[in-house]
């Protein structure tokens, strides 16, 4: 029988990729399950805006290539409510994403390492959701500032802000208390963290862009293979579709983070040492004395 993993320990750079892929493997169904019990429907209103807004951009394309547009491109036409939903649906997304992976992982670690039954997730997922997804607009509002007046900032925030999510719903903690608490459990492994995150994100886009690549060159062939510039509304919407269904991928940083943040804690605190040192010749299992209803 192979060995469930355990959070509350440290690891370096390597462990925690690895441990990351580990976790993935051993519970990849219930992952996936989760993942589309509480985040299908968010990801169903994603892509029917970006289907929206795709078709919209293609037919503006095709209509200047032809020569058919006279009047130019307004502010109106490239805005519209279709762009305005894709951004609301794609950070409730996310938001959703994050809520039901981190329940789970926080409920598994509670439960000594036993997965997690959709009923203990939903608990957590509806207590958790509004506060994370109206977090996510101010922080992802932050970022945006930081990396629009300078880069720096935007980049040196980014494994703080990513921090703050298992705080949230591990920690159950406020917006402040969240901020406050990344910034010092990251403290002094700031580059171990930013450099975690980034090789992780490269491994998910890469896999993204596998998926993608296929029907992107299809379009971009069938656009300048002609007289004029003419985009396939056919391979737009395929692609569109297989980038709301890509999404998935980013269950990979969530765990990630996760890792991270158990393996800072332990750094600072021990307290999975402490844990094991107080269940020392016991043989039975944490109990999860947190209410499954709140």
């Amino acid at each position: 029988m192979v060995n469930q993993l355990e959070f509350k320990k440290r690891r370096d750079f390597g462990q925690v990729i690895n441990d990351t892929f580990t976790f993935m493997r051993q519970n990849f169904k219930p992952l996936i399950k989760t993942y589309f019990t509480f985040c299908g429907l968010f990801v169903l209103a994603s892509m029917a805006a970006m289907l929206m807004q795709q078709y919209k951009m293609v037919n503006i394309i095709n209509t200047i290539g032809n020569g058919r547009n006279t009047t130019g491109i307004g502010f109106g036409s490239l805005y519209g409510i279709e762009y305005f939903l894709t951004i609301l649906f794609s950070l409730a997304t996310y938001a959703s994403m994050s809520v039901a992976i981190l329940s789970y992982i926080a409920i598994y670690v509670q439960k000594g390492n036993q997965t997690p039954t959709t009923d203990e997730v939903w608990g957590y997922f509806k207590y958790y959701f509004f506060r994370v997804f109206g977090n996510s607009l101010l922080l992802m509002l932050m970022l945006g500032v930081a990396f629009i007046f300078c880069l720096v900032p935007g980049f040196w925030l980014f494994p703080f802000v990513a921090m703050m999510f298992p705080i949230m719903v591990i920690e159950n903690g406020s917006l402040g208390y969240s901020f406050n608490r990344s910034f010092k459990i990251i403290k002094d492994n700031f580059w171990v963290t930013f450099g975690t995150l980034v090789v992780v994100w490269i491994i998910v886009y890469a896999c993204m862009s596998m998926v993608i690549l296929p029907t992107s060159l299809l379009n971009m062939v069938s656009m300048f293979g002609r007289k004029s510039p003419h985009m396939s509304v056919t391979l737009s919407m395929i692609t569109t579709v297989l980038q709301s269904l890509c999404q998935v991928f980013t269950i990979i940083p969530i765990i990630t983070i996760s890792l991270a943040y158990f393996s800072l804690v332990e750094q600072k605190e021990n307290t999975g040492l402490m844990e094991r040192i107080s269940n020392f010749g016991s043989n039975e299992k944490p109990v999860d004395s947190r209410p499954e209803e709140y």
